[in-house]
């Protein structure tokens, strides 16, 4: 991922400074929100049940009909976000819109809750010091210097803090598992 400065004359005649960010085209991760059938296997959604159960959970809830977010992310932006994720403990490939404390794996993935990552993304954004309505304080960015690129790495942290949120919002809002593909 790259961030590609530019610079845009608004309606009013005023001209704008903006970033844009760029993804690599060899290789992009995605956040889909999928159905379970449509992700696993019947002796997996099988396992899965049984795991669940030994959790206290008895059922998932009933889904929604369609998923209305499936976003791109670049893998750079996934793996730094995903360590985020890891160090409080809610790095999975796999959110389940239920909730329950601990994460397992299940044949190659990783199960958690999404209330776990809402509240993991609660915590990395204050570590952020993203404001509540989803942004950082801006400033501005020379990437030949070492604060620089602290500052464009913070950048690309926000963004995949963006993008895992609107997911887990959706997850949490549709019934739909989150499903992180790398």
């Amino acid at each position: 991922m790259r961030l590609v400065p530019l610079t845009a004359q608004s309606k009013m005649g005023k001209f704008l400074e903006i970033q844009l960010t760029v993804l690599p085209e060899d290789h992009v991760a995605e956040l889909k929100l999928i159905a379970l059938e449509e992700l696993l296997d019947p002796g997996q959604q099988d396992k899965l049940l049984t795991q669940l159960a030994d959790l206290g959970i008895k059922e998932l809830p009933k889904q929604a009909d369609e998923a209305d977010f499936d976003s791109p992310i670049s893998d750079d932006q996934l793996t730094d976000f995903m360590d985020r994720l890891d160090a409080h403990d809610a790095a999975c490939t796999i959110y389940l819109p239920v909730e329950f404390d601990a994460s397992f794996e299940l044949d190659g993935y990783t199960v958690g809750s999404i209330q776990t990552l809402l509240d993991a993304l609660e915590e990395i954004g204050e570590e952020l010091d993203i404001d509540s309505d989803g942004f950082a304080d801006e400033e501005e960015v020379d990437e030949e210097d070492e604060e620089g690129a602290l500052a464009v790495f913070e950048q690309q942290l926000e963004f995949a803090w963006r993008v895992f949120t609107q997911a887990a919002n959706a997850c949490a809002t549709g019934q739909l598992p989150l499903h992180v593909i790398d």
